[in-house]
């Protein structure tokens, strides 16, 4: 383990907003470099962006590269905040982008995918159950994706003592790798959050053999949420009431603050 280095995980919920708390967060801590978990390819870019490009202009770069999928807002929605704090309010750090190509491809096949099983299943009725494992199981052993990410980020980080890495809830498995290199800590940001129906399968599979009859009762969820929730709500907002509806039993969660969540 190197002497004085650290790297501290900023473990956020998948949400836009959180990203408000995570630069607020981000205005307090004295660090040298700031790992995202965006694609790599994304890198180079990002640089360019923080030394004075405007947003718009970034974005226009993104499509003009190629560099993410279409609609391109929407794969940095989640992120677009940070990014113009970054740049707008002077925030002076090393920026990587430390996302694995291959799980992101993964990860983009899979969205797509799964949004035109939901689109088939709901005016079936009927669950693709065979479908749904195929696509899901193919992101069930991340092991080596996550390995290699955290190899990135120690490359990386070598020659800085002070270090933020923003991560998914995935970010748990990171630390698992980063700590034997370096002293981390962990800040988790956006909570009280609850995992959609699907990421509930997801980490299902990850423990071990789904019945049929849960695939085919979280896939059920999974299109409810998105027909109800998501389509006529939009994203965020349905996140956000799916959370207080699952988890209305939690301090956090009254009426005083339903608002504010």
């Amino acid at each position: 383990m190197s002497p004085g280095r650290e790297l501290g995980l900023i473990i956020k919920s998948p949400v836009a907003a959180s990203s408000i708390k995570v630069v607020n967060y981000l205005k307090s801590q004295k660090f040298e470099s700031l790992f995202l978990n965006l694609p790599r390819s994304l890198d180079e870019l990002v640089a360019e962006y923080v030394m004075g490009m405007e947003y718009e202009d970034f974005v226009e770069e993104v499509r003009k590269r190629k560099l993410l999928p279409e609609p391109v807002e929407s794969w940095l929605k989640e992120y677009e905040y940070l990014l113009r704090s970054l740049r707008e309010e002077g925030i002076e750090v090393c920026t990587f982008c430390y996302k694995d190509e291959k799980a992101f491809e993964l990860e983009t096949k899979v969205a797509i995918e799964a949004a035109l099983l939901v689109l088939r299943d709901s005016i079936t009725g009927k669950v693709s159950v065979d479908r749904w494992l195929k696509i899901l199981t193919s992101q069930v052993n991340m092991i080596d994706i996550v390995r290699r990410e955290a190899d990135y980020i120690l490359d990386e980080s070598f020659n800085y003592n002070k270090n933020i890495c923003i991560a998914s809830f995935e970010g748990k498995e990171l630390k698992k790798y980063l700590e034997q290199e370096m002293d981390t800590w962990v800040k988790y940001i956006g909570l009280p959050y609850h995992f959609t129906p699907l990421e509930v399968l997801k980490r299902e599979m990850c423990l071990g053999k789904v019945s049929e009859d849960k695939v085919k009762q979280f896939v059920r969820e999974h299109i409810k949420f998105i027909t109800e929730m998501v389509i006529p709500k939009g994203l965020e907002n349905a996140i956000s009431e799916w959370t207080k509806k699952t988890l209305y039993w939690h301090p956090s969660i009254s009426n005083k603050e339903k608002e504010a969540f």
